[in-house]
Order: C-alpha cells, then sequence, then structure tokens
C-alpha cells in the first residue's frame, strides 16, 4: 500500500506520543479533524503499522510501524538521495508547466507548490537554491536573476530539460549515461538457474491446476525481474515496499502446487500497476512488458 504524506503526519504523531511504547494508547483526534484526517488512519491500520487501542478511536503503534519510522528517517537524512530527488521533481515541475506553455514567476515558488517534500517532509530553502543552481550549470533549466536574488526568475525547461523529464531518468542518470547498453539484472528462480531480463529462464513445476508450465514459468520470471529492479525503479519506499510484496506473492502463487489462473491474473496486473511509475526508465519499461507478456500468456 503507498502512503500519502497526510499518512506519515499521523503514523509520526503516533510514533512519538507513543515513546515506543506499544501499549500506550494516543489520542489522535484531539489535535486532528475526523473527516479530514480519518481516511489517513484507516489506511495505516490496512498497512498494519497502527492499531485500534480502545473503542474511544485511540491508536497504538504496532512493531512495523515502530520499523517502518526507524527506517524512514534514516533514508530522509541522506542527504545525496534528497538532493536526487529534489532535483528530479524541481525537472518535473517545470515540466508540467512546460506541457501547459506556460511558467511559474520563479523557482522560490516551488518551495509552496505543495511538491517540495521528501517522504514526508519539506525541503529547506537552501536545498532548493543548490539544487536550482545546479540544474542551471548542467543547461536543464533557464531564466533570469533579479535583484541579486539566488532564485530563477521566469524559470523554464531548456531543450534538454525537456529530454530530461521524458527520459523518466534521475537527473545524475541522464546528465552521465552509463557505458554501453545499460545494466543487465541476474536473477534467480529456483535457487539455482541464473535467468536475465529480457529471457525466459528455466522452470521445472508439478501442479494439478491444468496451467501449462510455460505460462507459469513465464510469469514466475516476471515477478522475479521485477523484484530484483526495485531499487532502480526510481520509486518512493512505499512504492518499493509494495512492488516487493506483490512479487513475492506471485513468484509463491506461480510455483504453488495448484496456482490459480485468477489469482495469476490480478495479481501480475497488480504488480504491473505498482511499476507502472517507472515506466519512462529504461528498466521499467522493459520490466512492465515482461509484465504484458505474462498477462498475456495467463488469458490464453
Amino acid at each position: 500500500m503507498s502512503l500519502a504524506n497526510e499518512d506519515l503526519v499521523i503514523l509520526e504523531y503516533v510514533h512519538d506520543r507513543a515513546d515506543r511504547d506499544l501499549d500506550r494508547a494516543v489520542d489522535v483526534w484531539s489535535d486532528f479533524e475526523r473527516s479530514q484526517w480519518g481516511a489517513a488512519a484507516r489506511r495505516l491500520q490496512q498497512a498494519g503499522l497502527i492499531e485500534l487501542a480502545s473503542v474511544a478511536d485511540d491508536y497504538k503503534i504496532t512493531a512495523h510501524g515502530l520499523s517502518f519510522v526507524s527506517e524512514l528517517r534514516a533514508k530522509r537524512s541522506n542527504g545525496p538521495a534528497r538532493m536526487a530527488s529534489l532535483r528530479l521533481e524541481l525537472i518535473r515541475w517545470l515540466y508540467d508547466y512546460y506541457l501547459e506553455d506556460d511558467g511559474p514567476e520563479s523557482t522560490e515558488d516551488f518551495a509552496s507548490s505543495g511538491r517540495a517534500l521528501y517522504m514526508g517532509r519539506s525541503f529547506g530553502g537552501q536545498e532548493i537554491l543548490r539544487a536550482v543552481s545546479y540544474l542551471t550549470t548542467a543547461g536543464l533549466i533557464q531564466g533570469g536573476q533579479v535583484d541579486q536574488s539566488d532564485h530563477i526568475f521566469r524559470p523554464s525547461l531548456t531543450p534538454k530539460g525537456v529530454d530530461c523529464a521524458e527520459s523518466g531518468k534521475p537527473v545524475s542518470e541522464f546528465l552521465n549515461p552509463a557505458p554501453g547498453g545499460g545494466p543487465t539484472f541476474n536473477v534467480r528462480i529456483d535457487g539455482s538457474q541464473n535467468v536475465v531480463v529480457g529471457t525466459q529462464s528455466d522452470f521445472t513445476q508439478n501442479n494439478t491446476s491444468g496451467i501449462d508450465p510455460e505460462v507459469l514459468a513465464r510469469v514466475a520470471h516476471f515477478a522475479a525481474v521485477a523484484r530484483q529492479g526495485i531499487s532502480s525503479y526510481g520509486l518512493e519506499e512505499d512504492q518499493q515496499i509494495e512492488v516487493e510484496q506483490i512479487a513475492q506473492e506471485l513468484e509463491a502463487e506461480a510455483g504453488g502446487e495448484a496456482p490459480d489462473r485468477g489469482r495469476l491474473r490480478r495479481l501480475t496486473d497488480r504488480l504491473m500497476e505498482a511499476i507502472a511509475p517507472a515506466a519512462g526508465s529504461a528498466l521499467g519499461g522493459m520490466v512492465l512488458a515482461l509484465g504484458e507478456q505474462a498477462a498475456s500468456a495467463i488469458g490464453g
């Protein structure tokens, strides 16, 4: 399940007031309007991050919630990852204006755009200025400077910046492409057989479902490759978790004694939806193509 920014606000509120005590009840609704934040609390419950502590709608943090927040905060402090995300979001922000043949007054407007966030927390003013300077020097954005301000007046993407936005790649990867034909991902399906993205693995599966083993091999291959490429899709943490969970379910179903065709198709569709935000990247597009082949094979 993907978590929105409002979900993270509620989760961290419960986490901080519980002070790592799994049994401590936290009153959320004294500080948050139920009508506005109720959906966020329900999503957190469904994800197993918080749970009801009483009939009065107090909440407790779960062990999974504690671990999730700990990992979230560790990643927020990763300076290079923050800056990479900020540069790309600035490019995407300006690309939206480009599509409408319009533009903001200044890069300073980015801070109040609702998009200046990294894992639910706002980027700092100096971070934004450094990212603007980098993108300008790299020739991806252009504009003027007024009154000695470090921000760009009437910023827009250069043709190179448009190419960057449409590539779907992180800014640094776009500017410094890897030599050769790109990365190769080796994955394992049965614990011994190595397979490569774009090829179908050997797959031995004895089942009573009546589904052609070749179909199951194609499905299992898609799931394994999808899972192996998670760190390279450029997805947010919660999206990566979602891909991992669905891929594992799909692999287990394809490798089971009695795989169900309907469940295979539903999981395949869900996995493609989870990877869809990475469709613009070379790897994401390749993996989605494997998913489409798998879905077609399941349907006969």
